[in-house]
């Protein structure tokens, strides 16, 4: 068996820390909420999602209703040797900006 049909079917994982600095929660919650009301949702839907928006002092809910799991498949769409098959997309607070590790 060559190495190129022993990889046939390979799967890799991509972990991507992306660390974003909000300089206008009320503005990202604005945004997000604009672009909920333009979308097709049963009004239960959409009140829960305004709800989760507004009561997120963080910004953190609004920038996970503006940015989908298919944004993340994106990222690798350019690549025809590449079939993106899945993105979990995970929003939450962090403490600051990426320190790396020096590599001595």
């Amino acid at each position: 068996m060559s190495d190129e049909e022993a990889y046939a079917d390979h799967y890799l994982r991509v972990t991507v820390d992306l660390i974003v600095e909000v300089g206008e929660v009320n503005a990202l919650q604005a945004a997000a909420l604009a672009d909920l009301r333009a979308q097709d949702l049963d009004a239960q839907e959409r009140q829960d999602q305004i709800d989760q928006i507004n009561s997120d002092p963080s910004g953190a809910s609004a920038l996970r209703w503006l940015i989908s799991p298919d944004d993340v498949l994106a990222l690798v769409d350019r690549i025809d040797e590449v079939q993106p098959v899945e993105a979990i997309l995970e929003i939450s607070e962090s403490d600051g900006v990426l320190e790396l590790e020096d590599e001595d």
